[in-house]
């Protein structure tokens, strides 16, 4: 039976993880009401009378701070001692809570130590039915801590058929991009579109991520830390998203499997523009061998943009091409009405975009 909480619990439970942030300088996203709304999976707009709530009953407290990739310091929510104290009662009563799996009763917490998840992801999947996603299937594992969503993927033809041509020669993809342009939308499209039957290992390079952290999760997977003995036993696609700034034993680690036979495994990695030439695991040579193939990632085209707004009115359109520069993040947000729930354009612009999309063809 899949246990049911309330939205104000499921705050509860996904904010237990950043109990100990209280004095930091820097917060992740995850701590602002835009994170707690996609890690309880509502909409934002019904995160602050949720959040009231538990803020009058002494479960939480909000302060502003400061967070990546904000400009501005913004409004960000802990546990207090009280709701740390609620949280852990209730982490208990999920974390034995039975699930069947397959002919098999697993508890929470065991899908937990074998998928590396968080609970509220566990959760999230069994709602929607999907937990065997990243458990055993046969020969075949699949473990995602990444989902990236691709209802408003547009274009990227000449991307896709790169990854697609490396991929069939055995050469590691490293695909470059500022934020917000799509990079893991790519990579989630050309899944979508291409029958690999490969093991899928998604692994989300957030700061702080280390190698030890991967090796103990390959070791709950496999049964044992040896990447280089899983990827040539297996026949597996591992995805290292977000790699910017990582530690040296990470950057030596992945250096070392690009230089080896992977037998019939896989590597593709995302990375920003920016990230320090001391922090990229390969080399020019790498890339002149075949090793590595870089796919960089710019902003949609003009004709690619077009495809989200067919109606709008062709100066219109212009206008909302020549604010936005083809940003994918930024058009899609403004496709989906939620760029005012963002900080990421002014509200005189944001006013402006929404405008824009209004004027149709007559």
């Amino acid at each position: 039976m899949v246990l049911r909480l309330t939205v104000p619990e499921k705050v509860l439970v996904h904010l237990y993880t950043y109990r100990k942030y209280v004095d930091r300088y820097d917060y992740p996203m995850e701590m602002t009401q835009q994170g707690i709304a996609q890690a309880v999976g509502i909409s934002v707009t019904h995160i602050p009378r949720n959040l009231k709530k538990l803020m009058e009953e002494g479960l939480v407290k909000m302060k502003k701070g400061h967070v990546t990739g904000k400009k501005k310091r913004v409004a960000v929510y802990f546990l207090t001692p009280s709701g740390i104290a609620e949280a852990t009662k209730l982490i208990e009563e999920i974390c034995n809570t039975e699930i069947k799996i397959g002919k098999e009763y697993l508890k929470i917490c065991e899908i937990r130590k074998v998928t590396g998840l968080p609970y509220m992801d566990i959760l999230k999947r069994l709602e929607k039915g999907d937990i065997e996603n990243v458990l055993h299937t046969g020969e075949r594992i699949i473990f995602r801590e990444v989902e990236a969503d691709i209802r408003d993927f547009v274009g990227r033809e000449r991307e896709l058929k790169l990854l697609q041509e490396g991929y069939e020669k055995g050469t590691h993809l490293v695909i470059i991009g500022s934020r917000g342009t799509g990079k893991s939308s790519l990579v989630e499209k050309f899944l979508s579109i291409n029958p690999i039957t490969d093991g899928i290992l998604w692994f989300d390079v957030y700061p702080g991520r280390t190698w030890n952290s991967v090796k103990a999760i390959l070791k709950n997977l496999f049964g044992e830390e040896d990447i280089l003995h899983i990827l040539r036993r297996n026949k597996i696609l591992i995805i290292f998203d977000g790699y910017h700034r990582v530690d040296d034993e990470f950057v030596n680690a992945l250096n070392s499997l690009i230089q080896e036979d992977l037998g019939d495994s896989h590597l593709i990695i995302t990375m920003l523009p920016e990230t320090p030439y001391y922090n990229r695991f390969y080399t020019l040579k790498d890339v002149s061998k075949g090793r590595v193939l870089e796919v960089r990632l710019g902003n949609l085209s003009y004709e690619e943009t077009r495809y989200l707004f067919p109606k709008v009115r062709e100066d219109a359109f212009k206008r909302i091409y020549q604010i936005t520069q083809g940003n994918p993040r930024l058009l899609v947000l403004l496709k989906r009405g939620e760029l005012e729930e963002t900080n990421l354009l002014n509200p005189e612009i944001v006013h402006l975009l929404n405008y824009l999309v209004t004027v149709r063809e007559e």
